[in-house]
């Protein structure tokens, strides 16, 4: 079984790592490889000591064939005995690093280095401390060493497990958005799985392996418990900590793997979407200048039949106004293709977010003055951004949200504008109260020229434009159906850490 554990972490490390290279996903992986390492270097071990039972052999290896595999690998015992004593000291180590990193606790992201520095004071002096010629210089000089090192290192590795735990769990639940916690959820759920794992066997110090024909750590922990014929009851709890935890841990990996790279593949497929509507798009403003070619023969002729002696003023007038119309809406495709098209510079400065949605919301109030909106908004919170150009943004967002109260009949409900800082983004939410999206719909939404709409008047480059703006400024742009009825855009900009100018004064 634990075989099957550890490779199955080692693909899921190297899967995470290959399709998320970042920081985060740098340490998911070196958390599972310290893990494979120290699993593999243990039943290396559980192999040569021999002993154990049929059922935990089984269990172990699957078979007497491949335990004696392993047992007859060529490792002295100062190779192995380091094998494991780099595999036990690295994994809390970055286990309580990858903690740190998500906790937003003011006293770890005030001195985030000095903290990091702290944490891996003990396990590098651990590791340093068992390196097999350091070992046996100082034991051999004080004996007792073997002892209290043992404890001391035992002590820490449990603490670091505690408090990376600890960490986590705060962590979510101090979040109080719903796919926040959700994507956090799935990472606690992995690392929590992999520490119950390691806490199975991290009771192995590296020094019983080094004198392995020393009687002098009997007393004390290590994997001794396997070697005895465990009871019906103890090997079921064995099996089913060792099954769940793994299994849960491989699982939450892949799945927060998926989770956080599904918008980046999202946002690819878009991209390319967009260059292909980026090419078509001289062949699309040439076709609207044909129709409005096309449209001038029409007034000509409309010249013409007022020119005869008795014209059906009537048919002229109406032919006249639909002919407005249409060049009212191929003017307001061309300059949106064209907005949307052209690349803009975008200055980012430290913007109050109550200034920012308060432009945005002058600018829904002056299209639709009948429309209620609602705000909530903290106070004293600063992003960086182009104002005007993400006002544009949060605005036909409201646009959307007021379309889609009306569309679904409840022009009584409020759109609702909505600000939060939640973790390491400020985010700005727009709520409605229509029919919400269909799930088929939500990949959609975002391409270029798809639209649920009318499309003699909508279509379909208003979403994929606030995400253009949305990128621009760093950020991310999500949507979610509301329990209540409804749906909600969010707007994920990196948390900026400014004052205001008020507070500044």
């Amino acid at each position: 079984m634990l075989l099957v554990l550890s490779a199955g972490l080692l693909i899921g490390s190297v899967l995470t790592l290959f399709v998320r290279r970042n920081r985060e996903s740098a340490l998911l992986a070196a958390l599972c490889l310290c893990l494979t390492v120290y699993l593999l270097g243990m039943m290396l071990l559980i192999s040569k000591q021999g002993g154990i039972s049929n059922d935990v052999e089984r269990f172990l290896f699957f078979s007497r064939t491949i335990r004696r595999w392993f047992q007859f690998r060529p490792l002295t015992f100062n190779q192995l005995g380091m094998w494991i004593n780099l595999g036990r000291h690295s994994f809390p180590l970055v286990l309580m690093l990858m903690a740190e990193d998500r906790s937003m606790l003011k006293f770890i992201r005030r001195q985030p280095h000095l903290i990091g520095q702290l944490t891996l004071l003990p396990p590098v002096l651990t590791a340093v401390f068992y390196l097999p010629p350091v070992y046996a210089e100082l034991v051999d000089i004080a004996p007792a060493l073997r002892g209290a090192a043992f404890y001391i290192s035992y002590g820490w590795i449990l603490a670091y497990l505690a408090i990376a735990v600890f960490l986590l769990i705060w962590e979510l639940f101090s979040i109080t958005m719903h796919f926040f916690r959700r994507q956090f959820l799935m990472l606690c759920v992995c690392l929590i799985s992999l520490a119950v794992l390691y806490f199975i066997y991290c009771g192995q110090d590296p020094g019983q392996v080094y004198n392995f024909y020393s009687y002098d750590y009997l007393g004390m922990k290590g994997v001794g418990y396997l070697l005895l014929m465990p009871g019906l009851g103890a090997f079921v709890v064995l099996v089913a900590v060792n099954v769940i935890g793994g299994t849960l841990g491989i699982l939450m990996l892949l799945r927060y793997t998926e989770d956080t790279l599904s918008p980046d593949r999202e946002d690819a497929g878009l991209e390319r979407k967009f260059d292909v509507a980026r090419t078509g798009a001289s062949v699309f403003v040439h076709g609207i200048k044909n129709q409005l070619l096309a449209n001038r023969v029409l007034y000509k002729r409309i010249r013409a039949e007022l020119a005869k002696p008795e014209p059906d003023l009537g048919r002229i007038q109406e032919s006249v106004e639909r002919l407005s119309d249409i060049n009212d809406t191929l003017v307001a495709r061309s300059e949106e293709l064209y907005r949307t098209v052209k690349s803009k510079s975008v200055m980012l400065v430290p913007v109050p977010l109550g200034e920012l949605c308060a432009t945005a919301a002058d600018r829904f109030a002056k299209k639709y003055p009948e429309a209620p909106l609602e705000q909530s908004l903290p106070g004293g919170v600063l992003v960086l951004a182009d104002q005007n150009y993400l006002a544009e943004a949060v605005y036909n967002l409201l646009t959307n949200a007021w379309e889609a109260n009306l569309a679904a009949g409840n022009s009584a409900s409020p759109v609702e504008l909505v600000g939060h800082v939640e973790r390491l983004y400020t985010v700005i939410e727009v709520r409605d109260h229509g029919k919400g999206i269909a799930e088929e719909d939500k990949r959609k939404i975002f391409e270029p020229f798809y639209s649920s709409k009318n499309t003699n008047f909508n279509w379909g480059m208003g979403l994929y434009h606030v995400r253009t703006i949305v990128r621009s400024h760093l950020g991310s742009l999500r949507v979610e159906n509301r329990k209540g009825g409804g749906a909600a855009f969010f707007i994920l900009l990196p948390r900026y850490d400014g004052r205001t100018r008020r507070e500044r004064s």
